[in-house]
């Protein structure tokens, strides 16, 4: 995926098709895969993505109804999931969310200050 993603921006960056721009765009897009192999932890990457962008509609709700509403506030611990990808969706989906951020993470997990109506 990363290959095929920077072998495209390569090839749009330097303006036009040809064997020299194909060539440079597959060594570059090679290094860039074998560099994002050894920094990026493997994990199920698409169900992530796919809850990331399932929580794009629930924070625009929370949006519209923090503004007609009187909040409270609160805190809670979740879960924290073992693995790190999936861990960085979890803050990413929660975080993105107005109504709720991670602060921090403990023993007991996730630390979710939560603003309530």
């Amino acid at each position: 995926m990363i290959f095929a993603i920077s072998l495209f921006l390569w090839l749009t960056f330097f303006g036009r098709v040809s064997t020299a721009a194909v060539v440079s765009g597959v060594i570059v897009s090679s290094l860039a895969q074998f560099v994002s192999l050894k920094l990026i932890p493997s994990g199920p990457v698409i169900r992530v993505a796919v809850k990331i962008i399932l929580s794009l509609p629930v924070a625009i709700f929370q949006a519209v109804r923090l503004l007609f509403s009187r909040p409270n506030f609160s805190v809670r611990t979740q879960r924290v999931p073992q693995n790190r990808i999936e861990e960085f969706g979890e803050i990413i989906s929660i975080t993105m969310t107005p109504e709720e951020v991670v602060i921090s993470e403990d023993k007991e997990g996730f630390i979710i200050h939560e603003v309530r109506r």
